[in-house]
C-alpha cells in the first residue's frame, strides 16, 4: 500500500494523512490524560481512568470516513479528539459540568459518545457497548447504507465477555460492516490478558468466520495502514474484520489501582521504553525530518498551556445540581387521541398482534422483527409474525439462538435512526441471558441526559399458556422455562416501559403506540390470551363489558401508554375494586360476574394495561370510590410487581380504605409444574378471586 502522507496543517480526515496533525492529536490525548491524572490526585474529582498507551486509536479514526460509526472503549480519548476535535469535552465530563457533550456530567469520565459525531453510547460495564454496535451494523446493511461501517473497540478483557461474543457472532452470521478492534495492552485490571482466552484471537475470529489481523498498535503508521486495509475489506462487501491491536498500558488500570502492586518493575520499564506510541511516532517524525527534536517538547508545552486555559474556562461552567436528578428517566410518548375508523372484527390477540406488526411495516419500510424462528413460514413458534412473513417479506428475520444478540441488534438499530424495531423473545424466561443489554438500553436516555433516545420493543410470551398438558384447554402454563409471568424482571428496571394487555383491542393499540416511544418497551403477551375467545360467565353467557374489546378495528389506531382501563361489572355503586392485568383481568371479570349475579351490586376491575409507569390516578380514584381493594397477579408471591402495587395502595390510599387490601398471587414456587393438577393449583382462578372478594366484602 502506498501511504499518502503530507505535513500541512489541513484536515485530519481519512486521506491524505496529515502526520503532524495526527501527532498533535495524540499528544493532546496524552497531555489531557496527564493533566486529569494530576487533578484527580489533587482531589478535584473522585475518579479518572487513563488512555496512556492507547493513543494510536487516533490513527484508526484518521483512516476512516466521517460517516463511519464509532463505538468506543473507555481508553479511546485519542479517538474522541480525532473525530470531534473537542478538547473541552473530556475536561467537562471529568469535572461533571452540565456542558459535558457525552453525558452532561452525569456519568464518570471516559464514556465517549456523541450523536452528532456518530459515536455511540458507552458503558462502564466492560464491552457492554458491543451488542449495540452489532445492531448499528445490522441497520447499515439492511438499509443499504453503502460504504458506511461501524468500528467497535474494547480491551483484551472485553474480548472474553459474552457481550463481545454477541458482536462477533452477529457480525459473522449476518456479514455485517463491522470492524472489531481489540486493544490488547496485556492487562485486564490486575489480571494478565493470557487468562482471558486460550490460543490466538486472530484464529478464534477466523474460526468464527471473520477475517482478522494482528497489528502492532505501538506503530502508528502500521495501525493506520491496517485500518485502511481492513476498512476497504469491509467496504468492498467481503464481510466483517477484526484487528488484534497489541499495545502497552503505561498507567495503572485506573486511579483506583496502584500499578506497582500487580506489575513487576521490569515489565513497567519495558512497556514505557518500547510501547509508547506517542514517543515512537515522535521519534519517527524526527527521523523523517517532519519535526526537529525541539519541536516535540514545544508541541507538548503549547498543548499543555492550551488545556490549562480550557480548564479555567470549564471550571466557570455550571455543575450538576440535585434538582435535575429525575430528568430524562423515561420518555413516554404524548398520546394523540385518535378514533379507530376501521371496520371492527372479532379476532384473537394473536391476530391483533399480527395486524399491529403489519401496520408498522407498512408505515416504515425499515421496521423489522428479529428473533428466533420469526422468519419461518409459520411466523415464529406462536405465529405472531405470520402476516409479516406473507405480506412483507424480509421484515421478519430469524436470529441465532441468543437473546442478548437479539436485543443488541434491535437496540442498536434503534440508536441508528431513532425508530423502534421489535425483538421477539420466545418465552420471557429466556430473557435472562440478555439482562445486561436490556438494562443498559433502558439507562441510555438517562445516562446521556436525553442525548440518545433508545426506541425498542421487546415482545415476549409470558405467564400461563403456551405449552403443557392442559394448554389446549386454555389454562396451561408450559412448565419450567415457559411460564414465568415476568413483570418483576422489567418493572424493576428504571427507564423501561412495561405493557401487559388483556384484550386484542388493547394489544393492537398499545403495540402501535409502543413503536412511538423513545424509551425501550417490554410487551408482555400472556400465552393463555393468544387464542382466547371473549370471556363467558358460569352460565356460558358472554361478559359483554369485556367481550367488546375482542372487536378490533382495521387499520391504525393507538392507545395511551400509562393509562389504565376501568371496567364495571354489575349495576349501581361499585362495592370493591380489583386491580389486575393480563390474564387475571378475565379471571377477575368472571369472578365479579358470578358474585354480582348472586348478590347484586357492582364490582370495578382496573386493568392496568401499562405496568410501568402505572396509572396512579386510576388506582387512587377507584380506592376512594369503593374503599375496598383486591390486587391479583399471576406472579409468584415473592418480590413481585403485584406486591409493589399492593404496597403503593397501602402507602398512598390508607385513609380511603375500609379494610386491609387483599392480595392474590400464584404460589411461592419456582415455576408452574408441567403436570395438569399441579399447574392448575399454581395459578389464581376466578374461584379463588370470588372467594377472596366475599371475605373482603364481609369485613
Amino acid at each position: 500500500m502506498t501511504l499518502d502522507i503530507h505535513a500541512t496543517k489541513a484536515d485530519t480526515s481519512a486521506l491524505p494523512l496529515d502526520v503532524i496533525a495526527l501527532y498533535r492529536t495524540m499528544v493532546t490525548a496524552r497531555t489531557t490524560n496527564d493533566l486529569l491524572k494530576t487533578r484527580k490526585t489533587q482531589g478535584y474529582f473522585p475518579f479518572y481512568i487513563g488512555c496512556a498507551g492507547h493513543e494510536s486509536m487516533a490513527a484508526v479514526i484518521a483512516a476512516l470516513e466521517e460517516t463511519d460509526w464509532l463505538s468506543l472503549y473507555y481508553r479511546d480519548m485519542a479517538a474522541w479528539l480525532q473525530r470531534t476535535g473537542d478538547l473541552y469535552g473530556p475536561l467537562r465530563e471529568a469535572y461533571s459540568r452540565t456542558t459535558g457533550p457525552m453525558c452532561a456530567g452525569r456519568n464518570m469520565p471516559s464514556h465517549y459518545s456523541s450523536k452528532a459525531h456518530r459515536i455511540l453510547p458507552a458503558f462502564s460495564e466492560v464491552a457492554g457497548h458491543t451488542p449495540f454496535a452489532a445492531g448499528v451494523g445490522f441497520a447499515l446493511k439492511r438499509e443499504g447504507m453503502a460504504g458506511e461501517l461501524v468500528v467497535c473497540s474494547t480491551g483484551d478483557g472485553g474480548a472474553a465477555t459474552n457481550d463481545f461474543n454477541v458482536l462477533l457472532r452477529a457480525s459473522a452470521v449476518h456479514q455485517l460492516p463491522v470492524l472489531m478492534i481489540i486493544e490488547d495492552n496485556g492487562w485486564a485490571i490486575t489480571a494478565e490478558s493470557k487468562i482471558q482466552w486460550a490460543g490466538s484471537l486472530v484464529e478464534m475470529a477466523e474460526g468464527a468466520g471473520v477475517y482478522a489481523e494482528e497489528v502492532d498498535g505501538t506503530d502508528v503508521l502500521a495501525t493506520y495502514q491496517a485500518t485502511r486495509r481492513l476498512a476497504e475489506h469491509i467496504r468492498s462487501g467481503q464481510g466483517p474484520a477484526l484487528m488484534h491491536m497489541r499495545l502497552g498500558l503505561l498507567d495503572a488500570h485506573s486511579s483506583s489501582t496502584d500499578i506497582r502492586s500487580y506489575r513487576k518493575k521490569e515489565e513497567i520499564e519495558l512497556t514505557t521504553a518500547l510501547k509508547d506510541p506517542v514517543k515512537n511516532f515522535g521519534r519517527w517524525l524526527v527521523e523523517q525530518n517532519y519535526l526537529q527534536e525541539s519541536d516535540l517538547e514545544r508541541i507538548r508545552k503549547e498543548i499543555r498551556a492550551e488545556l490549562e486555559q480550557i480548564e479555567q474556562e470549564v471550571l466557570k461552567e455550571p455543575e450538576a445540581t440535585g434538582e435535575r436528578v429525575m430528568e430524562h428517566v423515561l420518555d413516554v410518548p404524548e398520546w394523540r387521541e385518535n378514533t379507530p375508523r376501521g371496520t371492527k372484527r372479532q379476532m384473537t390477540m394473536l391476530s391483533a398482534i399480527n395486524e399491529a406488526l403489519a401496520e408498522l411495516a407498512q408505515r416504515d419500510p425499515n421496521f423489522f422483527v428479529y428473533g428466533q424462528d420469526v422468519g419461518s413460514p409459520k411466523g415464529g413458534v406462536f405465529g405472531a409474525t405470520a402476516t409479516l412473513v406473507t405480506k412483507y417479506p424480509g421484515t421478519a428475520i430469524s436470529s441465532p439462538l441468543n437473546e442478548q444478540l437479539i436485543v443488541g441488534v434491535v437496540a442498536g438499530a434503534g440508536l441508528h435512526d431513532g425508530k423502534a424495531r421489535c425483538a421477539e423473545i420466545q418465552f420471557v424466561d429466556y430473557h435472562q441471558s440478555a439482562t445486561q443489554t436490556i438494562r443498559l438500553a433502558a439507562r441510555i436516555l438517562y445516562q446521556n441526559f436525553g442525548g440518545w433516545p433508545m426506541p425498542m420493543i421487546i415482545r415476549t410470551k409470558s405467564g400461563s399458556g403456551g405449552g403443557g398438558p392442559i394448554s389446549s384447554g386454555g389454562a396451561g402454563g408450559g412448565g419450567f422455562g415457559h411460564s414465568n409471568a415476568g413483570e418483576q424482571w422489567f418493572t424493576s428496571i428504571p427507564g423501561m416501559i412495561t405493557i401487559c394487555p388483556a384484550t386484542p383491542f388493547d394489544a393492537k393499540g398499545l403495540l402501535l403506540e409502543a413503536a412511538r416511544s423513545q424509551s425501550p418497551v417490554t410487551f408482555l403477551e400472556r400465552g393463555r390470551l393468544y387464542r382466547a375467545e371473549p370471556p363467558k360467565d358460569n352460565a356460558g353467557q358472554l361478559i359483554e363489558t369485556l367481550a367488546a374489546y375482542w372487536q378490533v378495528p382495521d387499520g391504525y389506531y393507538t392507545l395511551p401508554i400509562g393509562k389504565a382501563r376501568r371496567l364495571k361489572i354489575g349495576e349501581g355503586a361499585a362495592r370493591a375494586s380489583i386491580i389486575t392485568w393480563g390474564t387475571m383481568v378475565l379471571e377477575a371479570c368472571t369472578a365479579a360476574t358470578s358474585l354480582v349475579k348472586r348478590n347484586g351490586g357492582a364490582i370495578e376491575i382496573v386493568d392496568l394495561r401499562t405496568l410501568a409507569p402505572f396509572d396512579e390516578a386510576a388506582i387512587a380514584e377507584t380506592v376512594r370510590a369503593t374503599n375496598r381493594v383486591l390486587v391479583v397477579t399471576e406472579e409468584s408471591d415473592l418480590t413481585s410487581y403485584g406486591r409493589h402495587i399492593h404496597s403503593w395502595i397501602v402507602e398512598h390510599c390508607f385513609y380511603d380504605l375500609d379494610a386491609t387490601p387483599a392480595f392474590i398471587s400464584a404460589i411461592k414456587a419456582p415455576s408452574a409444574p408441567y403436570n395438569g393438577p399441579e399447574e392448575s393449583a399454581f395459578y389464581p382462578t376466578a374461584q379463588t378471586i370470588e372467594a377472596q372478594l366475599r371475605v373482603l366484602l364481609a369485613e
